[in-house]
């Protein structure tokens, strides 16, 4: 794994954010490649209800921050860095990042594999993903797993994956990738959270406008009310924030 001084990173919450843009992400990503190292590169793509969480389990709060890169997936994010005088340089959305990767992995003839979803979901990701990259190989599985299962890392391995994309959802996505991580070599894992439903067609992905403005929260809660309770995290978020401000100070 890179070996990166904490100091060099953005403290949002004790989750320490590396501030970098989308396009040094994939410039990040092109380079472990390209330097033909033997080890993996963990990404982390964290939200408001990502760091809410890890406030209150230590032991996933260290997993987090044991991760190659932890980029700022969220407005909230970027939001609390700003509040705390120590702004990021932009929102990096971990489904962007991902199909940068994937955009990457078809220039190169790369083969990436999808963990996660219900078997009919990923499996139509897979379908729409392979027809608009034709020169990647894609393999997957669905999420419904024992996250302890090293059967499921082991059938992974014999695929020999150059990306392996785990959409559980926190905290399981981040979990089963650090049990498993060593079980690969020269791969880039990242947990994707609900983008193989985006990737499948079964949900859809604000607007533009919604995304340029930063408020892709708000189309995700007017589509589907069920969300009101995750959105609560989000000021819970930012009262932690302050709280982490003014005992700075």
């Amino acid at each position: 794994m890179i070996n990166k001084c904490k100091d060099q990173r953005v403290n949002v919450l004790n989750l320490y954010f590396d501030n970098v843009t989308m396009s040094q992400m994939e410039e990040n990503v092109e380079r472990f490649f390209e330097e033909a190292r033997d080890e993996n590169l963990f990404i982390v793509t964290a939200n408001p209800e990502i760091a809410d969480y890890a406030t209150n389990h230590v032991r996933y709060q260290r997993l987090i921050n044991q991760a190659d890169y932890v980029v700022p997936d969220g407005t909230g994010i970027v939001m609390g860095a700003k509040m705390l005088k120590t702004p990021l340089k932009e929102r990096v959305p971990g489904i962007e990042l991902m199909e940068a990767c994937i955009r990457l992995a078809n220039r190169k003839q790369q083969r990436v594999y999808l963990l996660g979803s219900k078997e009919e979901i990923v499996q139509q990701a897979t379908r729409q993903l392979q027809t608009r990259y034709p020169n990647v190989t894609f393999d997957f599985h669905h999420g419904y797993i024992d996250v302890n299962d090293a059967q499921i890392a082991h059938d992974i391995r014999q695929f020999n994956p150059d990306y392996i994309f785990v959409g559980m959802g926190y905290p399981r996505q981040e979990e089963w990738i650090e049990r498993f991580v060593d079980h690969f070599e020269r791969t880039v894992l990242m947990g994707v959270g609900g983008s193989l439903e985006v990737f499948s067609g079964s949900k859809k992905r604000a607007p533009k406008l919604f995304r340029k403005l930063n408020v892709e929260w708000v189309y995700r809660f007017l589509i589907d009310w069920k969300r009101a309770g995750r959105l609560k995290s989000i000021p819970v978020f930012l009262y932690k924030v302050m709280q982490q401000k003014y005992n700075k100070k």
